[in-house]
């Protein structure tokens, strides 16, 4: 039997053509997170020559809608909507069912449905009808804008020195143990002020449109907002948030968000203002616990704490070698033709550095007693609580305790050492929390 390679070939080829064809199917979105669709064209403001112009859109999500609402009217109001029609199905273009009028303006947007369920509809956009070339041009009225704003506030939870497994007021329990704020607004929770947020066009993650602070009572507004889908987001890592914020954690709008970028996306209407977008915030160590109601017959000083966080202060630079020569990036300090190393100054970019121990004695560091450590948490920060009043010596050792591994070679870059130890004196006044002792750690000019 002869064979005939040609026909196998022919066969493959046939098989990928049928194969090309298929896909798999797009699923239909949930109801409860239909978005608003994007207009494509026509563009905003054209003028169409035709009397059924065809209307073409997008869907911003990887699922598709049972079908869209496409509102065409006269007016910007939509308040007519004789015109309006359907798709019946998720393709995402539409043709008027009658003939428009000519040297007409229409103004159309659209929305997705489900059912009976109706999603957000798009921004609006307009054109105008001119089938001859005689018609005089149509000036669209603008549309109205909207804002997006809310508070930035203290989500307050004391928590007590005593153990106990029932939250105390204004706080809820961690998987993990221990309490957490709620991240509820309740009143009497007090605003945050110079807190900046961001504003992007689309869904999260997106920055670039507009950049906030948050006024001395926490509150904040972007305006001048057209119809669409924006994220709204805050960085507690970068300044000068991190001067305000840290230590803690975002509560709202994601319960639990940790420090770092948290992020919500919002949809405005045409002229809609959303006033309700609060930024809680459960700083780490505030507030302290109540005082307790009962009063002792002999008073009992009140204990303080200190604490702080350490990080990696990291200063980018390029040359040094080879000939090139040594320029130094902003995160660095000093002089390319003598001393520089990294500024000293926490950015959103550096990261925490855990594990890292640290002791704490009785009296100054000339001649401490040392009776605790702490280590450093996986966010940077450590802390040496129950304190009385007096004088005591906090230290850091790069060579013992452990610390070599995750210290050596290098040192801090914003504090002096004495024989390579970082000691640094500390007043403790009574019920003081010192909770601002930063120390940046930068390794040998290795980043």
């Amino acid at each position: 039997m002869h064979r005939r390679p040609w026909i196998a070939l022919l066969s493959i080829a046939v098989l990928a053509v049928a194969l090309a064809g298929c896909s798999p199917p797009v699923p239909t979105c949930p109801t409860e997170e239909l978005l608003a669709p994007n207009l494509t064209s026509p563009a905003d403001g054209v003028v169409v020559t035709t009397a059924l112009p065809t209307l073409h859109w997008t869907y911003p999500a990887n699922c598709s809608p049972e079908g869209y609402r496409i509102d065409l009217s006269v007016t910007s109001d939509f308040s007519d909507t004789s015109l309006s029609g359907g798709t019946g199905d998720p393709s995402t273009s539409w043709t008027p069912g009658e003939n428009l009028a000519d040297c007409t303006a229409y103004f159309w947007r659209v929305a997705p449905i489900n059912g009976t369920a109706l999603g957000p509809f798009s921004a609006s956009r307009s054109f105008s009808t001119d089938f001859a070339g005689t018609c005089a041009p149509a000036t669209p009225p603008p549309a109205e804008t909207g804002s997006i704003g809310g508070l930035v506030w203290h989500d307050l939870c004391a928590i007590p020195y005593a153990s106990t497994t029932i939250p105390p007021e204004g706080c809820v329990a961690e998987t993990s143990g221990g309490f957490r704020a709620n991240g509820v607004l309740e009143p009497g929770e007090p605003g945050i002020g110079g807190v900046q947020l961001h504003l992007g066009e689309g869904l999260c993650p997106a920055t670039g449109l507009a950049t906030a602070l948050s006024a001395p009572d926490g509150s904040y507004e972007f305006g001048g907002l057209a119809a669409g889908t924006y994220c709204l987001s805050a960085n507690s890592l970068e300044e000068p948030n991190t001067s305000i914020l840290i230590p803690g954690d975002w509560t709202a709008p994601a319960l639990g968000g940790g420090p770092g970028v948290v992020s919500v996306p919002v949809t405005i209407g045409e002229g809609e203002s959303i006033s309700d977008l609060n930024f809680g915030w459960d700083y780490q160590f505030l507030p302290s616990p109540p005082t307790p109601t009962s009063v002792p017959a002999t008073p009992t000083p009140a204990l303080g704490s200190i604490g702080g966080l350490i990080w990696n202060d990291v200063c980018h630079y390029t040359g040094g070698s080879g000939g090139e020569p040594l320029v130094l990036g902003p995160d660095c300090t000093g002089s390319p033709a003598g001393v520089w190393g990294a500024n000293g100054v926490m950015n959103g970019a550096e990261e925490p550095m855990s594990g890292v121990t640290f002791r704490l004695g009785a009296g100054d560091c000339m001649a401490p007693a040392f009776y605790a450590t702490a280590d450093s948490n996986i966010a940077g920060y450590f802390m040496f609580v129950n304190l009385p009043a007096g004088v005591y010596c906090l230290a850091l050792n790069p060579l013992t305790d452990g610390n070599d591994s995750l210290l050596i070679p290098g040192g801090p870059s914003n504090w002096p050492t004495v024989s390579g130890v970082l000691l640094i004196t500390i007043e403790l006044q009574p019920g003081e929390n010192r909770l601002d002792i930063a120390v940046g750690w930068e390794w040998q000019h290795l980043g």
